[in-house]
């Protein structure tokens, strides 16, 4: 019997204008985006081509000397821009694109200081900029906004449209089971929706591989086929949230009403409300980028001066000398300061947009963002995973440097001291490269929280929807 209603329901989806016109907005606003993309996409991948090629040059012209390396390191670190941009934009534009690097600390003498991660850039980030903002026509734009106003339509008069014109009450004068009636429809709409997603998506991923655009491996299909699944969670949530409404009406016409001023206040008002009133609030202490002014209220220099530090001169003596030894205590723990003073107000704002998102997440129209940016490798979540990307290869390249100096038996193995370090070329094969990459491990897990939600709102829905029905009388 289930299956009767649903291809009969199905049957009638299909067959009226309503869906036509869904398929027809649909694979044009597909089209919109592929389009849109082809062009973005080259200019960006050439313009990360010309980065990465500096950066070598880069690298390359400072292997001639193992302390140049020290001091210089490899400079920038560059995020790779994602493939999968098309499915979410992500609010790139508001996201640096590199992890700084360079030399800071104090030059005292004939001492100055040696590269580090700095994360410049992200200080512009704020709460506000990394919120849904629908300017560009992506695959979240057309499921958050497009599809979820289809599913309203779909399914505004699904059961207080029948109950008008007492079609409801023939159906139910048969030996038939309401949660039959009310999960045949869902299902009906659920599948007439995803045949419209699925023909969209198809058309989008047919005009970017005719492009040469769409060059994609076997994990970045599987987060493409997340995307999908995503988006069909969060269709279903509206579906449900529709024959709810549309069980506790007692017109369509007042349904559908009800409907859209859901529909506005979860898609539209909440996500841009709540992401600029979150901006203004836990702002981090810190205003600026860690600079010498923060070391010396540690009393790091001070303390290092009091020392006689400023005196010592270090040398190549055999053994070490204390002048060596003491710069090379210094400079280490100078260094350790730096990095947990960049971490802190880089905790900061992470924390602080952090907050934000979860406030935001009362909206499932920002979850199925959130969930769609993890898995195409852009947005906040994606600049995280590019961070922690860049500090393991700053700790695999100061291992690199370290090893490379033991293996000079000339040199007094006294790290980041000039005189107590090598300077002979190492070969530049054998350093280390940056490659930013998107693990598939992490795209899953960055949104399994945002698809638990979604599949919680859904349920609650499903069954509110149930309970109502039951209820309803005819």
């Amino acid at each position: 019997m289930l299956w009767h209603i649903v291809k009969r329901e199905l049957f009638e989806q299909v067959n009226s204008l309503r869906f036509a016109l869904a398929m027809l907005l649909i694979v044009f606003l597909m089209l919109v985006n592929a389009v849109g993309h082809i062009d973005e996409y080259k200019t960006r991948q050439a313009e990360y081509g010309q980065q990465v090629s500096a950066y070598s040059a880069r690298l390359e012209g400072n292997s001639n000397n193992l302390y140049k390396l020290v001091l210089n390191g490899p400079g920038e670190l560059h995020k790779k821009p994602s493939p999968l941009s098309f499915c979410a934009h992500g609010s790139e534009n508001n996201l640096p694109k590199f992890a700084s690097g360079g030399r800071a600390g104090w030059g005292i003498g004939s001492v100055s200081g040696i590269w580090r991660l700095k994360y410049s850039g992200f200080p512009s980030i704020k709460a506000k900029d990394i919120f849904p903002v629908f300017l560009k026509i992506d695959w979240i734009l057309i499921i958050s906004n497009v599809l979820s106003f289809l599913a309203l339509v779909f399914t505004f008069d699904a059961i207080s449209g029948e109950v008008e014109h007492g079609t409801l009450r023939l159906t139910l004068s048969n030996s038939i089971a309401r949660r039959t009636v009310l999960t045949g429809k869902f299902l009906s709409c659920l599948m007439s929706l995803g045949a419209v997603f699925m023909s969209g998506v198809l058309v989008n991923l047919l005009l970017l591989y005719l492009s040469g655009t769409l060059q994609l491996n076997a994990q970045e299909w599987s987060r493409i086929g997340g995307v999908f699944v995503v988006g069909l969670i969060y269709i279903a949530v509206f579906i449900a949230l529709g024959f709810l409404i549309s069980t506790l009406a007692n017109n369509a016409s007042t349904s559908l009403v009800i409907l859209l001023l859901i529909w506005v206040i979860w898609v539209i008002l909440v996500p841009s409300m709540l992401g600029t009133i979150m901006s203004g609030l836990n702002q981090p202490s810190i205003r600026r980028g860690p600079s010498p002014v923060y070391f010396s209220r540690s009393g790091l220099r001070e303390r290092y001066i009091a020392r006689g530090l400023e005196d010592a001169a270090p040398t190549r003596k055999r053994p070490p000398t204390p002048a060596t030894l003491l710069w090379a205590e210094f400079l280490n723990e100078e260094a350790r300061e730096g990095a947990r003073l960049h971490r802190a107000y880089l905790n900061a704002q992470v924390n602080q947009i952090q907050i934000a998102r979860e406030v935001n997440r009362i909206s499932p129209t920002a979850i199925a963002q959130y969930a769609v940016e993890s898995l195409a490798g852009t947005g906040f979540q994606r600049h995280l995973n590019f961070l922690k990307n860049a500090e393991r290869y700053a700790e695999e390249f100061n291992d690199f440097l370290i090893s490379a100096d033991r293996a000079d038996p000339d040199s007094l193995h006294v790290p980041f001291v000039r005189e107590g370090m090598s300077d002979k070329p190492v070969s530049f094969e054998s350093i280390p490269k940056f490659q930013d990459r998107v693990r598939l491990g992490d795209a899953f897990k960055g949104a399994m929280l945002d698809v638990t939600l979604l599949l919680l709102f859904f349920t609650v829905l499903f069954a509110a929807a149930h309970v109502s029905f039951q209820r309803k009388e005819i």
